[in-house]
């Protein structure tokens, strides 16, 4: 079985899934909600744990093209794909050319799939649009509360700095043992979706980490 070798994630690589694929997003835009204002929670620790299996699909889903076994769903820029979609899809006949996911394209992915009908803020709450996508960048600036990095916990995100210091990737935490954060990303590097681990008293968490974050559930204004 194919799964390409090496499991430390490349900020270069990362850098990729930042681009914010708008023309995607904006596509999935709806209309300004008339409220005067938005109510949110924390996620749940429960809808944490479905977020993280959901996002582990991505990395552990196997599939058969041409008689060769493969592991992970494939990378792909600005790709929005299920893993239902996936399998259905290959089991079809279908290349896997145009099918795949970003590091966003993960994290929205493994929310849809444990709390349908998930929304995103993508702007000021004072005048809320939501929007049924989002990129790395707007789930970190508007769309989670902080959480340090001994708090992280199944179902949060980490995001990864950016080469201009911004946000350019996300991932979604399966656990946490100590300093150790396991985590699923899309990686451009491994042209698949991985599952890996980052330590938060090393040098990689330090440079490329921006920080973690935990969803801001949308309970009223959808």
């Amino acid at each position: 079985m194919r799964t390409r070798s090496g499991l430390r994630i490349a900020c270069c690589a990362l850098v990729l899934s930042s681009v914010a694929i708008l023309s995607g997003v904006v596509a999935a835009q709806v209309d300004p909600v008339d409220t005067p204002s938005l109510e949110r929670r924390l996620l749940t620790q429960e809808e944490g744990r479905r977020v993280a299996e959901a996002a582990l699909a991505y990395a552990e889903i196997t599939y058969t093209i041409g008689g060769e076994a493969f592991q992970g769903v494939p990378y792909r820029l600005g790709g929005r794909v299920s893993v239902e979609e996936f399998l259905a899809r290959t089991a079809g006949g279908d290349g896997v050319d145009e099918l795949g996911v970003d590091a966003s394209g993960v994290a929205v992915g493994a929310l849809r799939a444990a709390i349908p009908g998930v929304r995103f803020l993508a702007g000021s709450p004072d005048k809320p649009v939501l929007w049924a996508d989002a990129s790395s960048a707007v789930l970190h600036e508007f769309n989670v509360a902080a959480v340090d990095p001994g708090e992280l916990r199944a179902g949060d995100f980490i995001f990864f700095r950016s080469a201009d210091g911004g946000v350019g990737g996300v991932a979604v935490v399966t656990g946490r043992t100590g300093t150790r954060v396991d985590f699923v990303v899309a990686s451009a590097r491994q042209g698949r979706v991985v599952h890996t681990f980052a330590r938060t008293d090393g040098d990689y968490w330090r440079e490329q980490i921006v920080g973690g974050g935990r969803l801001l559930v949308i309970t009223a204004g959808r």
